[in-house]
């Protein structure tokens, strides 16, 4: 199945709302929209009936909810009503394809059960302890080899491994798989200390069409780590790398109605770690404010998209630390449901300020291009920067960035400077802004700048992930980088200028500056699915002149 790029011009061409608008039709669904907000953390609760209801089910918050309750939409998520259930009713979770039953697995601080309805949701429920050992984070059921197994993903407290139970009976007894685990981070390069070492944990899992199961788990190294069995989740291959950018967040993976595999993840590389981090527990997490989605049509062996489905909307908060501290603020875990065909209902996120129901169309992944003109101002972009001193739980407060300024030439419009103002009170000063555009083997990038005389410059960077904007690492695992100085681009002049760099996979890339030729682009380092970042990082040395950007287009040449 290939989908044209014809096809999708022809949905972009339609009229179509807004980007953040809600639409009246789901028809009208293409880019990601903002339709509401889960009642408790992403990853479970999420639930499609056979009549085309939606349920999100609140069993997933912190601290425990005073009454079952649960959200329902009759329109495939575009408007929500709240229902308020007996406490002696079932939640509903997967539905099995044999017996019609509901089945979902938890844990308490006895182990961990599995409850199966017993006549529908309207019926009885049987509850029956499968492990003693504390578990957590369960993962929904998936129905494997026609829905004779159903499994479901797993970790224990002690962080032994990742693993799935199992059941051949539609859930009424179980059992448990071998284990795998991934390395141990350690400190070096530019780590000062170790990250949170966790183990393998929130496995997500999908079966393939050749019988095996792939899982794909959160670890501490800078990969989501996979495993593979061909006996239906009761042994697993040794644990290695993915092909997926992800440090201590939960990956997803989804298989939709017509055999496409989507994938959920933040594709995030949080900052280096301090002196102070000791590898038990982690000090902050400063890679949880984006989450992206890619889509495969070959059952995950190539994938397209790479594209930020949703930033997190509290990222620039000064007081994002003191705000219910005990809680994660992040935009890291997700469950999906597809509402109609190639129409997706996306759960996302922890704490009540943070977490979104997001609606989008698979085509959207399909689009070869983005642009921006900052009409919007830095909504679409990663620009804060972070106080100094770890507050509430494993975070900082921030500071969004003041890079938004005046189009020095065109009354009324904006555009971003990079510049320097020294500030002791942030853990890195500089100036910083990341972009996310569709990931591009091969691609190009287009940006209109203007250098006035005393500038000290900019670098701008093409990434295969999300860095902190203001983080100097970038530079060293980017694809590429290119001084933006007059001396490097041949500029002499005030005026604006558009400098562009075309690139083939892995290859030197072609620098032009008003589409002549400046020479060739190093690559830094590898990619393995195409550049999808564009990054501007400032220098260190006061500079009140500075870089101004007045459009940025990237993606497919």
């Amino acid at each position: 199945m290939k989908h044209s790029f014809f096809i999708v011009a022809l949905l972009c061409s339609l009229s179509l709302p807004a980007r953040g608008e809600i639409p009246d039709l789901l028809e009208h669904v293409f880019a990601p929209v903002i339709v509401g907000t889960p009642p408790s953390d992403a990853f479970i609760g999420l639930s499609l009936m056979t009549d085309g209801e939606v349920r999100h089910y609140n069993y997933g918050s912190h601290p425990k909810p005073e009454r079952p309750v649960y959200l329902s939409s009759r329109d495939g998520g575009l408007n929500w009503k709240s229902v308020t259930l007996p406490y002696e009713l079932p939640y509903a979770d997967i539905q099995s394809p044999v017996s019609g039953e509901f089945v979902r697995l938890f844990c308490t601080g006895s182990g961990v059960y599995a409850l199966r309805t017993e006549g529908g949701l309207e019926g009885g429920r049987s509850i029956v302890k499968i492990d003693d050992t504390l578990g957590i984070m369960n993962k929904p059921p998936l129905f494997i080899r026609g829905g004779k197994r159903v499994i479901s993903g797993a970790h224990r407290t002690d962080r032994s491994g990742a693993f799935v139970y199992y059941s051949d009976d539609d859930g009424r007894t179980w059992k448990v798989s071998s284990k795998v685990n991934a390395p141990l981070h350690e400190k070096g390069g530019f780590h000062e200390g170790v990250r949170w070492n966790h183990g393998a944990v929130e496995p997500t899992v999908t079966e393939l069409n050749d019988g095996r199961l792939w899982m794909i788990m959160r670890t501490s190294q800078d990969k989501h780590y996979q495993s593979f069995s061909e006996d239906g989740g009761e042994t697993w291959s040794k644990a290695e790398p993915s092909p997926f950018y992800g440090t201590i967040t939960m990956p997803t993976l989804f298989r939709m109605g017509d055999g496409r595999l989507l994938f959920f993840w933040c594709n995030t590389t949080p900052l280096p770690e301090l002196p102070t981090a000791t590898g038990v527990w982690d000090d902050v997490f400063t890679n949880r404010d984006a989450v992206h989605v890619a889509i495969s049509e070959d059952d995950g062996k190539t994938w397209f998209g790479f594209r930020e489905l949703l930033l997190n909307t509290e990222r620039n908060s000064a007081n994002f630390g003191d705000t219910r501290p005990g809680q994660d603020k992040s935009v890291h875990q997700v469950q999906a449901v597809e509402v109609a065909p190639g129409k997706i209902l996306v759960s996302v996120g922890q704490h009540p300020l943070c977490r979104k129901l997001v609606l989008f169309d698979a085509a959207w992944l399909y689009e070869p291009r983005r642009s921006c003109d900052f009409d919007e101002g830095l909504d679409n972009w990663s620009a804060f920067r972070y106080y100094k001193g770890i507050t509430g739980h494993c975070c900082y407060n921030r500071q969004e960035m003041p890079l938004l300024a005046a189009h020095p030439d065109r009354e009324g419009a904006k555009v971003l400077h990079i510049g320097y103002t020294p500030n002791d009170s942030l853990v890195q000063d500089n100036d910083g802004a990341v972009w996310n555009f569709p990931a591009a083997p091969d691609g190009s990038v287009n940006v209109s700048l203007k250098i006035p005389e005393g500038s000290k410059g900019a670098q701008l960077i093409l990434n295969d992930r999300w860095f902190n904007p203001t983080d100097t690492v970038a530079r060293y695992e980017c694809m590429y980088r290119l001084d933006l100085n007059r001396e490097t681009l041949r500029i002499r002049d005030d005026k604006w200028h558009t400098v562009t760099v075309e690139w083939e996979k892995n290859a030197p890339a072609t620098l032009l500056v008003d589409g002549r030729r400046r020479g060739k682009l190093p690559v830094v380092a590898e990619t393995e699915h195409g550049v999808s970042y564009l990054h501007f990082l400032g220098g260190r040395e006061p500079d009140t002149k500075g870089v101004f950007i007045e459009h940025v287009d990237g993606g497919k040449r």
